[in-house]
């Protein structure tokens, strides 16, 4: 982990030019590096907390930058040390000047994450909430952002700090058991425990049921388009993102190489690939379609949905038959479009229903839109099976608290085990102490370190 007691500092806003950038510098030489380089258009001798002023950032007599400083001192700061912001105008070159000033003052260099880093160290934030920044950063639709904001306001750490107490509360009172065990007392009514270890059990599986919706919030959805040659997947993908993002021509194949374009649904954002037409590599000769082929193929086995396109003025082909096989096989979410209803339809409908069974079908004409309102409806239920989490609804979006929580709820099954077979205090303490340190990780009050080191490395500099 860094050193949390050095002063550092970071461009805090994107590279490049424009109106602003802001530069940071937190720690305890702070306020002595901003005296040394900032020299106030006004009177004042000492700068107040939670003050701006104006001024002018000055190497020796020679005026560097008009600026404006923010002072934010500890603990009242978004690291919980003395914060100095300063806002110049946004030229490359003027920043780092202003930045080489600062370092040249005593101040290190900022890592990737460190602010956050030491927002968490001193107890400003938790560590879900440090999290919760990066997503927030990050969040391409309102669904993120909103998830992103509940987690950051402690909704998440508020419902696991209860969950915590209660096993607590359950684990002390075995404990002091322990410590009578020759005089036989009971602190704690088994079924009592029974009973609270199948609430709190209950409540770890609620929340692990919303990552599915809450992954989707964040990350959003891979969908592939996929079909054999000419059934119109260009098209559909050109209609969905109301652009002429692929060509279009009646002529097979002429998707060589992986389109790929973002819609936003609803606050859902997927990312659409078009690929070449799958079909039998035995009944081709061109090498450029066969390598077309296999990046479609390997897009497909690395989405989470695939829209499998059929033409409905044609009867169902090999090679429709060979696509399902490969999609049924990869046991993907799959949409069935029937596309081209505008045409004369020849395709047996029955039997590719039977084929696909339980899968949703949805019948569209690509060239006139019809249906795909439809379309872009049955997408948005399929990637949420539901509804977008309600304003103020907790959903987990991170992997790593899923599979705490997961890991957490089986060491509390096992302490319900231990309980149902009368075994010693001892090891039912021990069951719910593995809980309590798979719930702490996810707060960060257990945390390895090298997974701290890795989850703010994973932040931008300046952050």
């Amino acid at each position: 982990m860094v050193d949390s007691k050095d002063t550092i500092t970071a461009i805090s806003t994107p590279h490049g030019e424009g109106g602003l950038a802001v530069l940071r510098i937190s720690g305890p030489d702070a306020v002595r590096i901003a005296r040394k380089i900032f020299q106030s258009t006004g009177q004042q001798t000492r700068f107040e907390n939670h003050r701006v002023y104006h001024g002018w950032i000055k190497e020796g007599n020679e005026s560097i930058d008009e600026v404006v400083m923010t002072l934010f001192k500890a603990p009242d700061s978004y690291t919980g040390e003395d914060v100095i912001e300063i806002s110049c105008h946004g030229g490359v070159f003027v920043t780092r000047r202003i930045l080489e000033m600062i370092i040249n003052q005593g101040a290190r260099p900022a890592e990737p994450g460190e602010y956050t880093q030491r927002a968490f160290i001193n107890g400003r934030i938790d560590l879900s909430q440090a999290e919760a920044v990066a997503e927030l950063i990050r969040s391409q639709t309102e669904a993120s952002r909103r998830v992103a904001v509940y987690q950051l306001e402690g909704r998440l750490s508020e419902k696991l700090n209860t969950v915590r107490k209660d096993l607590i509360r359950i684990t002390s009172l075995l404990e002091i058991e322990l410590d009578f065990g020759e005089e036989d007392v009971q602190f704690a009514n088994r079924n009592e425990i029974q009973n609270s270890l199948f609430a709190i059990k209950l409540e770890i599986d609620k929340l692990i049921l919303t990552y599915k919706r809450g992954r989707v919030c964040r990350e959003g959805i891979r969908m592939v388009i996929s079909g054999r040659p000419n059934v119109g997947k260009s098209s559909i993908l050109n209609t969905l993102v109301e652009k002429e993002r692929a060509i279009v021509t009646e002529i097979p194949g002429t998707t060589r190489d992986l389109i790929e374009d973002v819609l936003d649904i609803e606050g859902i954002l997927f990312t659409i690939t078009d690929t070449a037409g799958i079909r039998d590599m035995n009944n081709i000769t061109d090498p450029i379609e066969k390598e077309g082929i296999r990046r479609s193929e390997k897009a497909l086995r690395s989405s989470d949905l695939v829209l499998l396109v059929f033409d409905n003025s044609q009867p169902i082909h090999e090679d429709d038959e060979s696509l399902i096989q490969l999609v049924m096989r990869e046991k993907k979410d799959v949409i069935a479009v029937i596309n081209k209803i505008d045409l004369k339809s020849r395709i047996e409908e029955n039997r590719l229903r039977k084929r696909l069974d339980g899968v949703q079908f949805v019948k569209v004409s690509a060239l006139n839109r019809e249906g795909i309102d439809n379309l872009i409806q049955t997408l948005r239920n399929q990637a949420l099976s539901g509804e977008l989490p309600e304003t103020g609804e907790l959903v987990l979006t991170n992997l790593r608290h899923r599979d705490s929580l997961i890991h957490a709820n089986e060491s509390i099954s096992q302490a319900e085990k231990s309980l149902k077979e009368n075994m010693s205090q001892e090891f039912i303490a021990m069951d719910l102490r593995s809980a309590l340190e798979y719930i702490g990780e996810i707060t960060g009050q257990t945390t390895p370190e090298d997974v701290l080191n890795y989850i703010f490395s994973e932040f931008c500099i300046g952050k």
